[in-house]
Order: structure tokens, then sequence, then C-alpha cells
């Protein structure tokens, strides 16, 4: 394969060449860093990029494939770390200033060990929200990644270099960490395909918490293939490979809230994914108001907010220039929650898991919007939704962030219509059943977007 024909949004494309050996692993290495470099201004995705560890891992993925030995499922595949993963020889900044002197990582972080035994290549860490306190992508210190389709629009957060850096092409594939849709969102605004697994299910060792009890690792990719193979090596198994087949699905479609607070674009994103279904599965709307879904987003606020203020509250004697208002703010609101009151937010979070469970007696897969709205423009202090002025930086995990509460699996499907900006569903399965989301999700993959 030549390299002027390396296609950055086929992982699998390319360890299959890598492994017959059409493919160097260092050319397609030197392929992302050097597009990372070209392009790397007009979206701010990029952290600091690995050159030396990036090309010396390719080189001995050449050398292994030349020696007939077996070099991974995802040999010589590129891919990006946000940067609250480890990654062993660099800093772990997690978009903050006051990590740039950090000593540098030992190890890699369970996660970035896991892809690289399969054979993938890290190339580069990605700009986050600070600590991953954020929803809009916006770092105060490093600047605002933007929208590969639209540079004038945010991309949400946190995960959001992790997600421009697959939507803009650099490489097929990125790791990320959701808390309350750090994951989904980005994913939603930018038009990939993404995973947030099962709360626990992935190993966090090696990643900077953020709130610990509903942190989560999971990915990016640009088809749902490839995610499917992110997926296997994050996790550590394989797939069945037996076809998904046509066996019908229950399907519940979340409305309520869910539809009367999301614009014309997402519900019409949310209408293509249930028409899909429709043609194989018994599809069925579930509303779920506002009374029930604002308690639960105020309790998951709560628990965020003591848990980073436990984990964090040295910053507040950080040099004032390296923490940002916002950050200090919310370590402030942690630090005044007390014990019971954490105590009543989980108990509140059980109910609600238990809640969200019993609605699996009658379906096997809900249908939800990531977002009330497609990508806002930087200029955009509100967006209006159905005449309600809804504000990015606290509204971007409306739909989100009572599913991280429960804790459940996700995948992030793009749902959006041709020439539109992107928009994305989620596709909620109960705990565990990461492998029914990503099965499901094969309903959708021949929209015409």
């Amino acid at each position: 394969m030549p390299t002027d024909t390396i296609d950055m949004r086929d992982a699998l494309g390319i360890a299959r060449a890598v492994r017959a050996g059409r493919l160097s692993a260092v050319e397609v290495a030197r392929q992302a860093l050097d597009d990372i470099g070209a392009r790397h201004a007009q979206f701010n995705a990029i952290s600091m990029c690995f050159d030396t560890r990036a090309l010396e891992a390719a080189a001995r993925i050449d050398a292994c494939v030349r020696a007939g030995r077996d070099a991974g499922p995802l040999a010589g595949v590129p891919f990006v770390v946000k940067s609250n993963f480890d990654v062993a020889g660099y800093a772990t900044v997690a978009g903050s200033p006051t990590r740039l002197r950090a000593p540098a990582a030992r190890s890699d972080a369970a996660m970035v060990d896991r892809l690289v035994q399969a054979g993938a290549v890290p190339v580069a860490a990605t700009h986050m929200d600070e600590f991953a306190c954020g929803a809009t992508g916006v770092n105060p210190h490093f600047g605002a990644v933007r929208l590969p389709a639209d540079p004038s629009r945010m991309t949400g957060g946190s995960s959001s270099g992790s997600a421009a850096a697959v939507a803009a092409g650099h490489v097929p594939l990125a790791l990320g960490s959701d808390t309350n849709g750090s994951i989904r969102a980005p994913a939603a605004l930018c038009g990939v395909w993404a995973i947030k697994p099962t709360h626990g299910r992935l190993s966090m060792d090696g990643c900077v918490p953020y709130a610990s009890s509903l942190d989560v690792a999971g990915g990016f990719a640009a088809n749902l293939d490839d995610l499917c193979a992110l997926y296997d090596a994050l996790s550590g198994t394989s797939r069945d490979d037996s076809p998904v087949g046509h066996t019908p699905l229950r399907v519940g479609v979340l409305t309520g809230e869910f539809e009367r607070r999301a614009d014309a674009q997402v519900r019409r994103a949310v209408e293509r994914a249930s028409a899909c279904f429709a043609q194989h599965d018994h599809v069925q709307a579930e509303p779920i108001d506002e009374s029930v879904l604002e308690p639960i987003r105020a309790s998951a606020r709560l628990v965020s907010n003591f848990e980073v203020a436990r984990r964090h509250r040295a910053l507040l004697d950080a040099d004032a220039s390296h923490v940002s208002a916002h950050l200090r703010e919310r370590i402030r609101t942690g630090l005044a929650i007390d014990d019971a009151a954490y105590a009543d937010a989980l108990a509140h979070r059980a109910e609600w898991q238990a809640r969200l469970a019993s609605l699996f007696e009658r379906f096997d897969i809900l249908i939800a919007p990531a977002t009330p709205y497609v990508a806002p423009r930087f200029s955009d202090a509100t967006v209006d939704v159905n005449g309600e002025a809804l504000d990015p930086k606290t509204t971007l995990g409306m739909f989100t962030q009572p599913i991280s509460f429960a804790g459940f699996p996700v995948v992030s499907a793009p749902c959006h219509a041709k020439g539109e900006l992107p928009a994305g569903v989620q596709l909620i399965g109960r705990p565990g059943d990461e492998r029914r989301c990503l099965d499901a999700a094969r309903r959708l993959v021949n929209l015409d977007w």
C-alpha cells in the first residue's frame, strides 16, 4: 500500500496491511505525526507528540512482521491518548499547567498498555478540559479545541482533543475518559463513533482521576468496525464472530425531556436512528420527564463536586494563574458538601440505577440523544432550543449525565444527515452489556451521512 494512500479512518485496514508486510508501521507513524504537525493549528487537538517513542515502537512492529511473528490485531495503528492517561516517558498534564513540570510517567496507564500490547502505536497526547472539569473543550490555559467540521465551533469536552483528532483524520483511534459525558458529547459533536463502557469495566490505573465513582475509560473511532476492535483491545476480550443476525430487539426511545429539550436537528437524528431500528425491531417511546431527571443531575453534580474537591483540594494553594476560577469554584463547592449529603446522593444513585435497570425488563436497548444541540459557535453564550436559552457550559452533558450516574454502558453513534453538522445518539445497554450496544449499532452503519 503506497504511503500516500494510507487511510487514517481505517484502523483495521492499516493493521491488515502492516501484518501482511504491504505497509510499514514506521511510515504510518510518520504520516500521522506529519499530519498533526501540518494541521495542528487548525484544530488544536494535540497537546504533545511522542515522536521518538512512536517511531521506535513502529520499527519494532516492522521487525516483528519481518520475523514472521504476530504483531497484534492493531499492528501499526496510530492512536492518541487523552492527556490524563500516563504514557511512559512523558508528563501526564491532564489539561493543567500545574502538571507541566510533573515527573515523567514511569509506565503506561493500563488502557494505554492494552492498546500497545495489541500492536497500536501511541503518537500523541490530546488537549482536554482542565482536569476533565468542563464540557466545552475550551481550556483557559491551552486554548480551545476546534470542531474539524467547522473550526468556528466547539467540540464539547472533556475528551475534546481525542474526538477531534479522529474526526480530523489525524489518527484512526483515540483513548478518552468519561465522567458525566466527556466521551459521548465530543463524539456526537465531532461525528465519530465512541464507547463509554460500564463503570468499573475497564481499569483506570494510571489515569488522573476526576470523580472516581463515575470515571470510565473508553475511546473513539471513525467507524463501527474499528470501534469494536478498539473495545476488544481495551477489554482484553474478543467478540463473538458469529453474525449479529437479525434477531429482533426491543428498543426503547427515551422521550419526555429528552425530546422536549433537544433541537430540531438532534430530534431528527433520534428519528433517523429509530427508523433504522423499526425496520427490524420493536420500537416504543419511553417518556422520562424533568421531574425525574433534574434531581438525578443534581445528585450527580454533588457526587462529582464532592469527589473532585477531595482529590484536588491542594490546587487551591497553587499559583492562581495555573488554576482557573471555574475549577477553584468547583473545588470550594465540593469542600462545602458534608458526608451526609454525599451519602444521600449515593443512595439516590442506587434508586436511579434500579429504575433504569427496570426498563431492561421491557427493552434490550435504549436510545437517547447524546447532546441537546449540535456544536455551538464559540461566540454563542447560549443556544436557543425551543425557546429556552441553554448555556453550553452547563447543558452540553444534560442528556449524558443521568446515564453516567447510573454507570450503564453506551455506544455513541453519529446519525446526522449528509450536509448537516454532526449529531449523535446514545445506544444504552444493561450493565456489562457493551457487546449488545455494539451489535445494535450495526443497524445504523448504513445511514446516509
